[in-house]
């Protein structure tokens, strides 16, 4: 009788206090998770600088502007630096799309040369870009702060020729004439590139470009010679922006 009283006794304390001990578990806060940090936003105005390098190349067929004949063929590339700026806009589409539009513009010093010899004639020639721009669509995938695009549309260049007679006499161009010739050569561009969004208003990236120029013409009146080269040019430049 008396361990039945003693277990009656431990009982109905530990009993008693088990509501307690229920109430204080229930008013305890739930868990709650952190909020997550807002996604990167790229819709908006940018403007921004860039600073790369190109390459020239094109395919030369001279000439003789009196007879109309063909007087030779050649090929020849050019390279340097490149650098502008540009302006755009980006929209975000659900949930990680994005569409732009940009436009660009750049000095440039893409410049090459060569030089044509026979026993009798000898024609040094030198072609530059000194300033181009386009203006392209763009269509991106966005990574948070992170952004993979294509990019495409229209482009233009300033091209400037020179002939020089070095030795022999072409036309009525005796060694040491030289002339000059440009153009404004329109196109097509298209490439791709990365972006990186380091901070809410600044991104950087990393950009490729190829630039058709088609098939411009440079007359040379004195040497009575006409030069159609046809033009690609390839780009490769890093830029920042600041999104407004």
């Amino acid at each position: 009788m008396k361990r039945l009283l003693v277990a009656s006794a431990l009982f109905f304390p530990l009993t008693a206090a088990a509501p307690v001990m229920a109430a204080d578990l229930s008013a305890a806060p739930a868990y709650k998770a952190p909020p997550l940090a807002p996604a990167y936003n790229w819709t908006g105005f940018y403007a921004g600088v860039n600073l790369g390098g190109g390459w020239d190349h094109r395919s030369i067929n001279t000439f003789n502007t009196v007879t109309g004949a063909q007087t030779g063929t050649a090929s020849t590339g050019g390279s340097g630096v490149v650098g502008g700026g540009q302006i755009g806009y980006n929209y975000m589409l659900a949930p990680n799309w994005l569409i732009g539009l940009e436009a660009d513009i750049s000095g440039a010093d893409v410049k090459g040369s060569g030089q044509i010899a026979t026993p009798a004639v000898t024609i040094q020639g030198a072609n530059k870009i000194d300033v181009f721009g386009t203006v392209r669509g763009r269509l991106g995938y966005a990574w948070n702060n992170w952004l993979f695009y294509g990019t495409g549309g229209f482009a233009w260049a300033n091209e400037n020729e020179t002939r020089t007679q070095v030795a022999g006499v072409i036309g009525n161009a005796t060694p040491g004439t030289a002339e000059s010739a440009s153009t404004t050569a329109t196109g097509w561009t298209a490439g791709g590139g990365i972006e990186w969004g380091f901070s809410r208003n600044w991104t950087a990236r990393v950009e490729y470009l190829h630039l058709g120029l088609g098939t411009n013409s440079f007359v040379f009146p004195v040497a009575q010679r006409r030069t159609d080269a046809s033009v690609n040019a390839d780009l490769v430049r890093a830029g920042v922006n600041f999104r407004f």
